[in-house]
């Protein structure tokens, strides 16, 4: 071996060791960043002229393609759970601390004890007075619990909205990302560099829902968990979804769009016909199914169970009529219907249409049902 070709041996493996101390740096500056995958230098040897030196043709990513599918998984259902914990949080708060006085519980054993008294002591100002003012709490406790789910409907329809742009982000740039990549066979470091990064929009959207990724070549396609394909190679679809703004009981999801006065979230199909993405059940994970759960299902089922408790109390207070020790009965009972909780008293010995007295009487509606009431002179 000459010495020319000793000192070119020397130079390539001074270059390979140089590149491989830059990858090395690189890795450990990169540790902590979210998405960036450690990388090796792939060397090969080369015989030339009698001689042998290394070259440098290549970097690998440190990748384990199976756990980083079960990672995407996981990530799916993480913020599934986080944004329910989220949400169940607030909506305890709502209800309020059991040993709180700002509760209906609270509000309903007052009630009752003012009830109680008021049945001793029937004639006495004072007893009817603090029936009415403790019904009146509770009326008002019922109303606020009301508008507080429908507060956390609102914010569920906002998070929707919110996850609806981030992955349509995420898938835009993926197809971007596709497209840089189309046709390149190198393994250089700004090819790794462009796969970490179409690597941290997938997990990016694997948050917003369930996804399969399936990988042909340098090129990605994305699926829902259920089948409807949202990348194809360097084509991306786009999400629509309008949030609603305002909650009140009755504005509601339904799978038929002619009784449905919420937003559902749809995509344009590739025969330009479109396709609902909650009524096909596409989201099954991730922080848009939790949040549609949540202002479809769990929030509304609150909803109803303080319209139960409602309505049981109008029905105990004014659809039973109990002959009194001095006063005569209520002329009819009243059919509860949908709106806000509020309370109607009656005076003492008012007299209807047809010359019939009735009692005083307390009447609470249950949040959101509406009554009619009948007429007086």
């Amino acid at each position: 071996m000459g010495l020319s070709q000793a000192l070119s041996t020397a130079m390539s493996g001074l270059r390979a060791n140089q590149a491989a101390l830059s990858l090395v740096s690189s890795n450990v500056a990169n540790a902590e960043t979210p998405g960036y995958v450690r990388k090796t230098i792939n060397q090969v040897q080369t015989i030339a002229g009698g001689g042998t030196s290394v070259q440098t043709v290549g970097v690998n990513r440190v990748l384990d393609s199976y756990i980083q599918s079960q990672l995407r998984t996981e990530t799916s259902g993480a913020a599934y759970a986080s944004a329910r914990a989220n949400a169940l949080s607030n909506l305890q708060s709502v209800y309020g601390d059991p040993d709180s006085s700002a509760t209906i519980e609270s509000a309903f054993n007052s009630l009752t004890a003012a009830l109680q008294a008021l049945s001793t002591s029937p004639d006495l100002q004072s007893a009817r007075t603090g029936v009415l003012n403790a019904a009146q709490a509770l009326a008002q406790q019922l109303n606020s619990t009301t508008q507080g789910i429908q507060a956390l409907r609102a914010n569920s329809d906002t998070q929707i909205g919110n996850a609806v742009s981030t992955a349509n982000n995420a898938m835009a740039q993926i197809a971007s990302i596709n497209l840089k990549l189309q046709g390149s066979s190198s393994q250089d470091a700004a090819t790794a560099a462009l796969l970490d990064q179409r690597d941290q929009y997938i997990t990016q959207l694997s948050q917003q829902m369930d996804i399969r990724v399936v990988t042909n070549g340098n090129q990605v396609s994305i699926f829902t968990g259920s089948g409807i394909q949202l990348v194809n190679g360097v084509d991306a679809v786009q999400m629509t979804f309008t949030p609603q703004g305002s909650m009140s009981a009755e504005t509601q999801w339904n799978i038929d769009p002619a009784k449905s006065n919420l937003s559902s979230i749809t995509i344009d199909a590739p025969n330009g016909g479109g396709i609902d993405l909650v009524a096909a059940n596409a989201f099954r994970s991730g922080s848009i199914a939790a949040n549609l759960e949540l202002r479809d299902r769990t929030l509304v089922q609150a909803q109803e169970q303080v319209d139960q408790l409602a309505a049981a109390m109008a029905s105990a207070l004014s659809d039973k009529t109990t002959d009194g020790v001095a006063y005569p009965r209520l002329r009819a009972p009243y059919r509860p219907a949908r709106q806000p909780a509020s309370i109607w008293h009656f005076p003492l010995l008012r007299t209807c249409k047809t010359g019939t007295p009735f009692t005083s009487a307390i009447r609470i509606q249950s949040p959101g049902r509406s009554t009619t009431c009948p007429s007086f002179l």
